[in-house]
C-alpha cells in the first residue's frame, strides 16, 4: 500500500472521529478542507522534492571541483595530472552550471514578487474549483440517471399506449365488422 493512501485514511479516520458530533455538511466542508490542504502540501513537498534532486545533481560536480582545486589536497603529479583532466573534460558541464546558477540568481527578485505569491493563491483556488468540479460532475452522473430512467419510463409508458390504442382499434373494428347489417341470401 502506498504510504500516503495510508496516511490518507488515517486521517480520514481521524477526521470522522473529531468530528463526530457535527452535522454532515459542516462535516463535509471540513474534510473537504482538510484534504485540499493535504494535497496542496503533497504537491509542494514533491515540488521540492523534484526541484532538490536536480539542484543536487548539478552541485554535485562543484563540490568534487572545489576539492580538486584546493591546495590543501594536493598529492603526486599523477594525481594532480587526473584532477586537471577531470577539471578539462568537465569544463562544459561547468560553464552550463555557472550559467543556471545565474540565472536562478536573475530569477531571484522575481520569487518575492506579487506575482509569484499570487500563484500560490491561484492554485488553491484551483483546487478548490476542482474539489467543486468533483462534486458537480456526481451530482451531474446522478441527474444523467435520473434522467435515463425518466426516457425508459417514458419509453415504457408510449409503448404501453401504442399496444393498447393497437387493441382498441382492433376491438372498434370487429364491433364495426359485427354492427354492420347481414343479407341473408334467399334462394
Amino acid at each position: 500500500m502506498d504510504p500516503i493512501v495510508g496516511l490518507e485514511k488515517q486521517i480520514e479516520a481521524l477526521e470522522l472521529q473529531a468530528l463526530q458530533n457535527e452535522d454532515q455538511s459542516q462535516i463535509k466542508s471540513k474534510i473537504q478542507a482538510i484534504t485540499g490542504l493535504l494535497l496542496q502540501t503533497r504537491m509542494m513537498i514533491n515540488s521540492a522534492l523534484s526541484c532538490r534532486e536536480a539542484l543536487t545533481s548539478m552541485l554535485q560536480p562543484l563540490t568534487t571541483v572545489n576539492d580538486y582545486l584546493n591546495p590543501s589536497t594536493s598529492g603526486n603529479d599523477v594525481e594532480a595530472e587526473a584532477k586537471r583532466l577531470y577539471l578539462l573534460e568537465s569544463y562544459p558541464e561547468l560553464i552550463g552550471t555557472v550559467q543556471t546558477i545565474g540565472t536562478f540568481e536573475s530569477l531571484l527578485p522575481f520569487l518575492g514578487s506579487i506575482n509569484i505569491s499570487k500563484v500560490v493563491e491561484f492554485c488553491e483556488i484551483l483546487e478548490e474549483l476542482a474539489l467543486n468540479n468533483t462534486e458537480l460532475y456526481g451530482e451531474c452522473r446522478d441527474v444523467i440517471k435520473e434522467v435515463l430512467a425518466a426516457l425508459q419510463d417514458y419509453n415504457d409508458i408510449s409503448n404501453s399506449i401504442k399496444a393498447l390504442l393497437s387493441q382498441w382499434d382492433f376491438t372498434i373494428s370487429n364491433l364495426e365488422h359485427a354492427l354492420q347489417p347481414k343479407f341473408l341470401d334467399v334462394p
